[in-house]
């Protein structure tokens, strides 16, 4: 039996052979694409996207922009905002216009209020008393981003 599987093998490896010969045959000629041009001298090809609502800069290694500002109930005003902290850096000196929610979207890092910290991990909720300051500290390559639920009297 052995005998007769070293003689198919040659015959095998020739069948493959002579279909991967005739496959390869029938390939169309490969396309190239040039470079472009070299860019001339104060020529400038920024894209004109330009998001809807940018991050401002708030403070050192803090960026905030407001995602929604709305009226609630007995004339409180409502804003959503969101926080982000560089990677691996403190954001000192945080304060909000009035009592928040907080809430971690993604990230991971520590709050510190006064002599009180916290950890902070995607999903974890706080609350941030008005005119409280607290440091946000960021760890790791990821940045930490909190949506804060503000209501301002």
């Amino acid at each position: 039996m052995n005998q007769r599987i070293f003689n198919f093998l040659p015959v095998a490896a020739l069948s493959v052979a002579v279909c991967l010969q005739s496959g390869c045959q029938n390939e169309p000629e490969r396309q190239s694409t040039p470079l472009l041009e070299e860019a001339k001298q104060g020529e400038t090809n920024f894209s004109p996207y330009a998001p809807k609502n940018p991050y401002k800069e708030a403070g050192k290694n803090l960026l905030t922009r407001t995602v929604l500002e709305t009226e609630g109930p007995g004339g409180v005003k409502i804003e959503l905002r969101d926080l982000f902290v560089v990677p691996g850096t403190t954001a000192e000196k945080v304060s909000l216009p009035g009592p928040a929610l907080l809430e971690v979207l993604s990230g991971e890092g520590k709050i510190t209020t006064g002599d009180k910290s916290q950890e902070l991990a995607s999903g974890t909720t706080l609350t941030l008393a008005q005119d409280a300051s607290c440091v946000l500290e960021s760890h790791g390559i990821t940045p930490l981003v909190l949506r804060a639920r503000v209501f301002i009297p």
